[in-house]
């Protein structure tokens, strides 16, 4: 590990990556060594093309009825028996764009080495509600982790480490999060930032997607970008 993290500084001048191992990690969230992934972790071996961009889906049922011997105790564990939703993301990124946050834990097992880029909700800027990106922290990750991110870390899609290996994680929520909400905006306050339930989002002005959407572009300074080994 310790390898592979002084290849990536060395590609990447002035990131400054540290090990998510690091106890500076313990401000964004977790790294959890009590829990069993074995099967996860042949299931992401197994199940790894990654076809584009950027894949998400939310809610994945069938997570849960044919691996819940080994995701329920994380999700007792972490989340205390709350409603949870277990989906994918497949990714090539190397690029942050955006970030976005929710209320309560987001926990990832990771199929894949990856590098995260994360900051926090209290540093936003308001009332323009705007971030600068001098702020994010880079911490890297090895496959076969179980990552649990604070409620109020910002995050995005992770930083693949590989040229011709992408980001496979499976990710944990609370229930409901990232799919259409269904209520008004107050578009002069912090719910300017909401596209979708649970989820609070800032792009930067170069992310074309999310411009083109109409998404808040709060995410100001440099889009960081990444080069990959």
């Amino acid at each position: 590990m310790n390898d592979i993290l002084k290849k990536l500084n060395e590609l990447n001048p002035g990131r400054n990556i540290v090990s998510a191992d690091d106890k500076s990690f313990r401000q964004y969230g977790t790294i959890h060594k009590r829990f069993k992934i074995d099967k996860l972790m042949k299931y992401l071996e197994k199940d790894n093309q990654v076809k584009e961009e950027v894949v998400y889906i939310a809610d994945v049922p069938e997570l849960l009825n044919e691996y819940g011997d080994e995701l329920k105790p994380i999700i007792n564990g972490i989340y205390a028996g709350m409603d949870v939703q277990a989906g994918r993301c497949l990714a090539i990124n190397n690029k942050l764009n955006a970030l976005e946050y929710h209320q309560g834990s987001e926990t990832y097992i990771s199929g894949t080495d990856m590098v995260m880029l994360l900051g926090l909700e209290q540093d936003i800027v308001w009332p323009k509600g705007t971030y600068d990106s001098s702020k994010i922290k880079a911490f890297y990750a090895p496959k076969g982790r179980v990552i649990e991110l604070k409620g109020g870390c910002m995050h995005f899609v992770g930083i693949n480490v590989y040229q011709k290996e992408g980001i496979n994680v499976v990710v944990m929520l609370l229930k409901g999060t990232n799919t259409k909400f269904e209520f008004n905006k107050d578009q002069n306050s912090q719910d300017k930032l909401i596209i979708a339930k649970n989820t609070w989002f800032l792009a930067h002005s170069e992310y074309k997607q999310a411009k083109d959407a109409g998404y808040h572009l709060g995410l100001t300074g440099e889009n960081l970008t990444f080069k990959t080994l």
